[in-house]
């Protein structure tokens, strides 16, 4: 249980330590003048800064479920790659009140998936997880599923 409690802080200091992410560009070009760029803080973004953001890969996506229903449930996670649909990770594990799944260290870079995930053998959410993208979900009972958080790293 310790070992679990340090990964999840060490995972919560490395994110807070990011300071800017890059998104993808629809133009496709290279030169990072046409690279849109997200600021942590209000501090404006230099060239030096943009430059090393657009060499930069996009980051992995982060997914975290976390149970406020009373009792325990059985989660079950599923993730597939967003374009084959192949499934690169399946797994149930039971959740008791107030603990916490993260499924961001099985998150590659550049990589979209979509996500299933079942309470008690029913399938409550599938959707899409982009890359740098952060999506935090609260199984608040055995038959609701609520987005907490949904943003861009």
């Amino acid at each position: 249980m310790e070992r679990r409690q340090f990964l999840a802080v060490a995972g919560s200091v490395a994110a807070a330590g990011c300071a800017s992410v890059t998104l993808r560009s629809s133009s496709g070009d290279d030169d990072g003048d046409t690279d849109t760029t997200l600021g942590v803080d209000d501090a404006p973004v230099t060239d030096a800064t943009a430059g090393d953001a657009a060499s930069s890969p996009t980051p992995a996506a982060e997914l975290e479920i976390f149970s406020t229903a009373s009792g325990t449930v059985d989660a079950g996670f599923q993730l597939q790659l967003y374009d084959s649909l192949r499934t690169v990770h399946e797994r149930t594990r039971e959740l008791e009140y107030g603990e916490r799944a993260y499924l961001s260290g099985r998150l590659a870079e550049e990589t979209d998936y979509l996500f299933d995930l079942s309470v008690d053998g029913s399938l409550l959410v599938e959707r899409p997880v982009y890359a740098g993208e952060r999506v935090v979900l609260e199984i608040t009972d055995r038959h609701t599923v609520r987005l907490v958080e949904r943003r861009l790293l």
